[in-house]
Formats: structure tokens, sequence, C-alpha cells
């Protein structure tokens, strides 16, 4: 406990960067110390792309590990420093007045309160993380009293008391929370819908339904077919039977690149629900603040609805020499360069950067039909394009 009081001491003297790793939690948060007591302590967070994006409160004795020197540090401090040189990064700034007498918690408490600041409480029981998104209303030395927003059913909007014992961190600042701050007043139950979607119960309809979605340039959201623990949103730019474009929208409705994917990649269509809801928001706040795009992004791409348009993505890629990546048949993800690609036999050489075993070539060979799915433009590809790792 002293060591990681010690480590956290050092760190805002310098405004070093240091990465938490967490007790019963696999969240690791990066940033620099603004505010630290014996007990507990703020630090302000950069996401995976080295762009600042809000703040979190957490206490000392659910630190499992402080870590001031590493390679993935290092590699951050790159990111960091590309982002500021192409006036990528943000430059906000939390600010609360503090005395050193002053309790942070209490002190955080009462200003994102006063401050109606949406935050997400995370709240550890029998070593399970549980995660809140809400305005905090009201609190005392026992508990704080919550309103819950629930941007996946408008219907779930209540109160609840949470102790101050179980909050293991707070997150607040960042970009989504203060986007659902902006359409808090929309987010009601008047304003419920129920999800339609189409599982592949009705995959012969899939084509269908993305074609129409694209006609009418409707967001939607695509499950992919697999174990992974993320869906798709965004819009589908191109379509034929067997396959699709979709500009790709992230959580905080910014541009996230472009995916290809065949149907057979495909679980579950969703056109309508609450969450798309608020995606709709979010893209036309970032649009109106001229946020929605990162200035080294191509936001604007256009692709023909033809009968190959994957052979469309690749044989460019291969001419200048793109970043993508790559979810096979076989459930592997590999990243790289297309180097070239044989019509004869349809067999792609790619070359990969990230390998999984030292045994793994470099250079492989991957059947056309092998690929299920294939990522593009989007912004980590941009970095690594720049060796920035």
């Amino acid at each position: 406990m002293n060591t990681y009081y010690d480590k956290l001491r050092s760190a805002p003297i310098d405004e070093k960067l240091i990465n938490i790793y967490q007790q019963d939690s696999e969240i690791v948060y990066t940033g620099i110390v603004q505010y630290l007591s014996d007990k507990d302590f703020i630090l302000m967070t950069f996401n995976d792309y080295g762009i600042q994006d809000g703040e979190v409160y957490l206490k000392i004795d659910s630190v499992q590990k402080v870590e001031t020197d590493s390679y993935d540090l290092a590699n951050m401090k790159d990111r960091i420093a590309f982002d500021e040189k192409n006036d990528l990064a943000n430059k906000t700034e939390f600010n609360m007045p503090f005395n050193i007498s002053d309790s942070i918690f209490d002190k955080l408490v009462a200003h994102v309160k006063q401050n109606k600041q949406m935050v997400l409480i995370v709240t550890e029981k029998a070593k399970k993380m549980q995660y809140h998104e809400g305005i905090i209303t009201d609190f005392d030395h026992d508990e704080v009293t919550f309103s819950i927003v629930d941007k996946f059913n408008f219907t779930h909007k209540n109160q609840t008391k949470i102790k101050n014992d179980d909050i293991s961190a707070i997150e607040f600042g960042g970009t989504e929370l203060n986007l659902l701050e902006q359409i808090l007043p929309t987010i009601i139950a008047d304003n419920h819908v129920d999800d339609e979607y189409l599982t592949r119960d009705h995959k012969d309809k899939f084509a269908a339904v993305i074609k129409h979605a694209e006609l009418k340039n409707q967001m939607i959201i695509i499950d992919t077919n697999d174990d992974r623990k993320y869906f798709y949103v965004g819009k589908a730019i191109a379509s034929n039977d067997n396959e699709l474009v979709m500009m790709v929208i992230d959580m905080n409705g910014h541009f996230g690149g472009y995916v290809w994917m065949r149907y057979d990649n495909v679980y579950r269509i969703v056109t309508e629900s609450d969450y798309l809801f608020v995606m709709r928001r979010f893209v036309n706040y970032n649009k109106a603040t001229k946020e929605f795009t990162l200035p080294v992004l191509n936001a604007d791409r256009a692709f023909d609805d033809n009968d190959n348009i994957l052979m469309e993505i690749l044989l460019p890629s291969i001419k200048f020499k793109k970043l993508l990546r790559l979810q096979l048949t076989s459930g592997k993800s590999i990243m790289g360069y297309p180097l070239g690609f044989e019509t004869r036999t349809g067999i792609l050489t790619f070359e990969m950067i990230d390998l999984d075993d030292e045994n793994d070539d470099i250079v492989r060979k991957i059947g056309i039909e092998s690929i299920r799915e294939m990522a593009f433009d989007y912004f980590k590809s941009f970095l690594l394009e720049n060796n920035i790792d």
C-alpha cells in the first residue's frame, strides 16, 4: 500500500505517465495523477490512441500495480506526441478547487453533483465489477443517491442508492459521458422504442435489409457470428447479395473507419433501438461541432455496388500499401499489408505485422474465400502506417 502511495506521490511532481492495474478488473487506466491523498487519487486519463479523454477517481486499496516504466508506456508517449504534433489531442483539463485537508471523494462527488455531470460509477461486490452510468443527485458519509441513465433501454431510468465503501472507481469528463449530458433530456421513456432486428434465422433477407438501410442512409447495428465482445454501429455504404461495406461509428459518435464483411459473418442486424437513437444524436452533435472526423481520416470514401466489393478494396490497398485487419474463417484475426493477389488461384500474399507466435511466417498466403471480415482506414491503422505502435 505504502509503495503504491509513494509511486503515486512522485508522479504528479514530474507529470509522469503511469499505468494503473486494478484488483479484480481487467481495465487498465493510463494517465497522469492530478489529485492524491493517502487513500485515493484522481487520474487524467488517455485512451488507447494517446488522446486525453476524461478523468477517473480511484481508491488506492483497489490498485494492484502502479507501472511507471514499460514498453507500453513508451508506446503511449509516442502516440501522445504524435497526436499533439498533428493537432489531434484534446486540450481539456479538470480543475477542482482543492485544499490539502479536503477529502478527494467528498470534493469530487459534490463537484459532479453541483454541475449535474454524467459519471460512470464502478462498484465491486464479491469480486465482481458492476458499472452504473448516470447522475449523482445526493450524497452523505455513507452513500450516494444515483439516477441511472440506461442508453440501451430508456425505460430503466430510476434512482438507486450506492454505498460509498462499494465504490472502487468513478469515471467522469470523458467524451461519451459529456455527449450523454448533451442529449440527456431526450433519454426518456416516451422516446423508448422496442428493438427491431433480423437474425440468422432469416439470413435470406439480410441483403434486402442492408440494401434498404443503404438507400435510406439509415444507421444500423451488426452483431457478428462469433464470440467477440463488441458489435458494429454504422451505415452500409455499398452492398450486393453476398457482402457489404459499413462506415463504422465508434462509441463516441465519431467516424471509426470502414469494415467489409460477408453476410456469413453476420448474426443479427438491428435497424431500430434506443442505442441507435443515442448514436444518431451523438453523430448529429459531432457534425454540428465539426468533431465527427479526425482531420487525418477520410469519412467520404465511396464504393460501387458491384459483384466483388472485396476486390475493389483489396487492389487499391495493395497498390498504396494500406494496412488491413482481417478476420478469417478459422477465427483468427491478423493485421498487416496486402502485397499481391493471384487472380488464377485466388491467393492473397499478406505481410503480417502482429505475430502471435515466433514461428509464424511474416508473409502468408491467404485464400480469398477464407476472409470473412476486413477493417481499414481507421485511426489505429493510421497510427501503425505512421510507425506509431
